[in-house]
């Protein structure tokens, strides 16, 4: 049984400014969103909606082909009669702002995360739009706490910079974020998007969520797993490829300001991969010469991982792993509000070292994130 967060503690006992990296805000359903669809693509959808009854007819957003078999949610989020609290900003505000003192919750959805799985790009981008206009109404206005990722489409790269350009100067926009395509991260694909992030200021964030939705892959390195376990536990290896791929490919080169956030991606995996990635360059840097220095230099300059979900070896090597990837410089906290292995704040903080508490609650989001 999935159990609820555990009692925060007193506020009097706070030492650290906090900034959720991670904080899911939910559509009630997604007729919500139909009156901030364009007319032409609302009609598209209203159509298929009262079509016959048919699974293959219907609209719907773009599906993973895995499903936790018991829930997504914490159990204390969920009323009786089925409402996430993720989806009411007045509850998320009790559930986390308040409860936890959160300065500021960078609000990434939980509805688009599968968008780049949708054959249809303009549909796909609409969408988007819808999504960014609801957020901004519904949640930004709410709560000056509450911080705004703008969703784009990546099947279309222009269209997704155009969204960008939209948003480029709202002050409460604080990230771009992308479900990744069966496209590596660091492919020419979407450098118009990056150009545009660029332009502005504004960090790209890569979320779980989109491997086997619609149109996508599994996107694991191997191949397709059979169960959701494998599923979790494999992710590592999507944010693998992509640090090498933004790295090799040059990204970070031709764009020398952009930042890139893998957030519920893990982070165990740097340190090895760090160094594997420096040695192999000291061979092979004659095959991408734009990367003018060791690798790892450009990861722990460009690359931020969320610290959700917070790995639970022993306290000596939670922290020897921390010491080695430079967490002090590389590390957002997270929460995943309001899913399942949500991270208690308080938690976290007891883990980390005490050295690297303030730059990872609140100092290295504060710099990503313009606050």
């Amino acid at each position: 049984m999935i159990q609820p967060a555990q009692p925060a503690e007193e506020k009097a006992e706070k030492k650290y400014n906090l900034i959720d990296a991670d904080v899911h805000h939910i559509l009630p359903g997604f007729s919500t969103l139909m009156p901030y669809i364009e007319p032409s693509l609302r009609r598209r959808i209203e159509l298929a909606s009262n079509a016959r009854a048919e699974a293959r007819n219907n609209f719907q957003m773009p599906r993973r082909a895995y499903f936790n078999p018991l829930s997504t949610a914490r159990v204390d989020t969920m009323d009786e009669d089925g409402t996430n609290h993720a989806s009411i900003p007045q509850r998320v505000k009790e559930d986390l702002l308040d409860r936890y003192d959160i300065t500021y919750a960078i609000l990434m959805g939980n509805d688009l995360t599968t968008l780049s799985g949708m054959p249809d790009p303009d549909l796909a981008a609409g969408i988007a739009r819808a999504y960014n206009d609801w957020t901004d109404k519904e949640w930004i206005s709410y709560d000056s706490r509450f911080k705004h990722s703008i969703w784009v489409a990546p099947q279309d790269p222009i269209q997704a910079a155009a969204e960008v350009e939209r948003w480029g100067d709202d002050p409460n926009v604080v990230q771009v974020a992308i479900g990744q395509m069966d496209i590596l991260a660091g492919k020419k694909h979407y450098w118009p998007i990056y150009e545009a992030a660029a332009k502005y200021n504004l960090p790209v964030g890569f979320h779980v969520g989109a491997e086997s939705a619609g149109n996508n892959s599994h996107q694991l390195a191997v191949g397709a797993p059979t169960h959701y376990i494998e599923l979790q536990t494999g992710l590592i290896s999507i944010g693998i490829q992509n640090t090498i791929s933004l790295v090799c490919e040059g990204v970070f080169s031709q764009f020398p300001t952009l930042k890139v956030g893998l957030l519920e991606y893990g982070w165990t995996w740097l340190p090895g991969l760090m160094w594997r990635l420096d040695r192999e360059w000291l061979s092979f840097r004659t095959e991408v010469p734009w990367v003018t220095k060791p690798p790892s230099e450009y990861i722990k300059e460009h690359i931020r991982v969320g610290s959700q979900p917070l790995e639970a070896p022993s306290q000596q090597h939670l922290h020897q792993t921390l010491e080695m990837m430079s967490a002090e410089k590389m590390m957002l906290f997270a929460t995943d509000y309001p899913h399942w292995d949500f991270d208690d704040p308080n938690y976290v903080m007891r883990k980390l070292p005490e050295h690297m508490r303030k730059a990872i609650a609140y100092e290295n989001a504060r710099e990503l994130y313009g606050l």
